[in-house]
């Protein structure tokens, strides 16, 4: 992190604009870990991140970009709720599940990308994210959960 990163007044941090670069010695961030992080606009994952908590980045309602590295093989429920600005995201092909609310209210996610290697959607998965236009469903999927796209207003399946 750099001064630019920050915004300071009179000697006092008022609050944090930049790109948070998890450390490479990071295997898992863990519950909550970023929940509520409001300025949070960008977030860097190395490969030594096999897990990502439950509500880890729920309420981020500035980020707009993650890049979830292939070496992630759990997302946790709600991982990924409110992050009002997210509008796309990429699941590497490590992931066999996106759990229940991973996606909840994130109403401005255009597009998603589920690999072959996902067998399950969970409830609540993508409720609420009212611009999603875009998502092919692999044949590998054999549960979907209830309410899983549930306030999609522009999805057509």
């Amino acid at each position: 992190m750099n001064n630019s990163e920050f915004e300071i007044k009179n000697g006092v941090l008022t609050k944090y604009t930049g790109i948070i670069t998890i450390p490479n010695d990071v295997t898992s961030i863990g519950d909550r870990a970023f929940c509520f992080c409001k300025e949070l606009k960008s977030i860097i994952i190395p490969n030594s991140v096999i897990s990502i908590g439950n509500h880890a980045f729920a309420g981020c309602e500035s980020l707009e970009s993650i890049i979830i590295p292939n070496s992630v093989t759990s997302i946790g429920c709600c991982a990924f709720n409110n992050c009002i600005n997210l509008k796309s995201i990429v699941i590497p092909n490590s992931v066999t599940s996106i759990k229940n609310g991973t996606f909840y209210d994130c109403e401005n996610l255009e597009s998603i990308i589920i690999p072959d290697s996902v067998v399950s959607i969970g409830d609540r998965a993508f409720y609420g994210c009212e611009n999603l236009t875009s998502i092919t469903i692999p044949d590998s999927v054999t549960f979907i959960g209830d309410y899983a796209f549930e306030g999609c207003l522009k999805l057509k399946l």
